[in-house]
């Protein structure tokens, strides 16, 4: 038997691996320089064709991962997917894209706002999906440019000039 519990242990326990790839590693400085900046990340020795392939999967494992997490609690058909495509769309605009901060931000802010126009009214949830929807129509309208957190690309640069020079 399964609980809740642990698809939040394996949500906890992907999100500290996927950050300590992205943030302690020579791939995770590599995707976050290929993000950036394609060109430049290319005149520092890194092959963006192949980080973008190992990207492409690294996010396949996580969304298949994260399909295993909801088949634990919910019930596994064909279009389950449909019923959180909203939430995905509004969690990237809000929370932009290519920060993994960012995005937790957005996704926890969706989930509180979400939870608490449900609180109001129980009995409609599509009331607090269309709330919602219209939370971020306005939200896009005085969004900054790249969602709620924003990186300096001149950091990204510093890193790597750092970690090849210690290398």
């Amino acid at each position: 038997f399964i609980s809740f519990f642990d698809a939040d242990s394996i949500f906890s326990n992907f999100l500290c691996l996927f950050l300590f790839i992205m943030n302690r590693t020579r791939l995770g400085l590599e995707v976050r320089a290929v993000t950036q900046n394609p060109r430049m990340a290319a005149s520092m020795g890194i092959n963006p064709d192949k980080i973008n392939m190992l990207t492409f999967g690294l996010g396949s494992g996580i969304a298949g991962v994260a399909g295993v997490a909801i088949g634990l609690y919910a019930k596994v058909t064909s279009e389950m997917g449909t019923d959180y495509i909203v939430q995905s769309f509004m969690t990237v605009v809000v929370g932009g894209v290519g920060n993994i901060w960012g995005t937790l931000l957005g996704a926890t802010m969706i989930g509180f706002l979400q939870k608490g126009i449900e609180w109001f009214n129980p009995s409609n949830t599509l009331a607090a999906q269309t709330y919602m929807i219209i939370f971020i129509i306005i939200f896009i309208q005085f969004r900054p440019p790249c969602g709620l957190q924003q990186r300096n690309f001149f950091l990204v640069l510093v890193e790597i000039k750092f970690f090849y020079i210690t290398k």
